[in-house]
């Protein structure tokens, strides 16, 4: 089997920006599916019966799934890399790249060197940590990640009052587009030496009301919610019409500039309302 430059485990989301972002750049690659879908390799992880004969080498693994604890984390990295260098002994351990979430950062804002919550990380955070520690991983932690069919604007359909009512208290929302992730992923590829976890978010912070009361719906559940007094003092208004929208009513939580600036690049895709998806694959 022939090797490859980038092999990505879980072609997903980010995946359809990367492997674009890679043939643009002359970047070998292989992705994996569970279906082997659109020329992709059927595999699927599966702990400690996990068969990675279907997996070329690779001198970088992007893992898009989620990694459960550190038990896992071993079967994974351990078991790739005895796999092929049973096959070729010269084989040198693979670059291992993890994208996670920033669910566990919670300190106003959070940067790279912010410690996680790991009791709101779970074994994810430890297959993480795990994963830095022993094999010297890079973990990229997403914000929100939007593009294409992913639109911020349409998640007003999730939205129930009591959702609503809850996220009125932290309005603050982070984003960040596949295509930027892809950008990160490649600057890690190309740079050996950026290692450990960092933030990675467009660096700007978003005002989640102003988004999703472009849906009617949404609007008439916040004018039911303006009937209360309490939404009334913390919203300091008793009509939609009053409600002051906009960044200057958030608070920034993540600040991603550490990984930008090691990278020596800068995020290119911003969401705007009413305005089309800036990278279009």
């Amino acid at each position: 089997m022939e090797q490859v430059q980038v092999l990505i485990l879980g072609h997903g989301f980010v995946g359809q920006y990367l492997t674009e972002l890679l043939s643009t750049n002359s970047v070998s690659y292989a992705a994996t599916t569970t279906t082997g879908r659109d020329a992709t390799i059927k595999w699927q992880f599966s702990g400690t019966d996990t068969d990675f004969s279907a997996l070329p080498a690779a001198p970088f693994v992007v893992v898009m799934f989620p990694v459960n604890g550190a038990t896992d984390a071993d079967h994974l990295c351990h078991g790739y890399t005895t796999h092929h260098q049973t096959i070729c002994p010269d084989y040198t351990p693979p670059r291992w790249i993890l994208l996670g979430s920033t669910r566990a950062f919670t300190q106003t804002p959070s940067t790279k060197y912010t410690p996680p919550d790991t009791t709101l990380g779970g074994p994810r955070m430890d297959a993480e940590v795990h994963a830095i520690e022993k094999y010297n991983a890079c973990v990229l932690n997403l914000v929100g990640l939007w593009g294409g069919a992913r639109c911020p604007r349409g998640w007003a359909r999730f939205y129930t009052k009591d959702r609503l009512r809850t996220r009125l208290n932290d309005r603050s929302l982070h984003l960040v587009h596949g295509a930027d992730v892809a950008r990160a992923i490649l600057a890690v590829v190309r740079d050996r030496t950026i290692n450990g976890r960092w933030l990675v978010s467009d660096q700007r912070v978003y005002d989640m009301l102003q988004i999703v009361l472009c849906d009617d719906r949404v609007r008439g559940l916040l004018s039911e919610l303006l009937e209360e007094k309490d939404v009334q003092a913390l919203l300091h208004a008793t009509r939609v019409e009053d409600v002051e929208l906009g960044t200057m009513c958030v608070t920034r939580r993540v600040d991603s500039s550490h990984f930008w600036d090691r990278a020596a690049i800068q995020p290119l895709y911003v969401y705007a309302l009413d305005q089309p998806d800036p990278h279009v694959i």
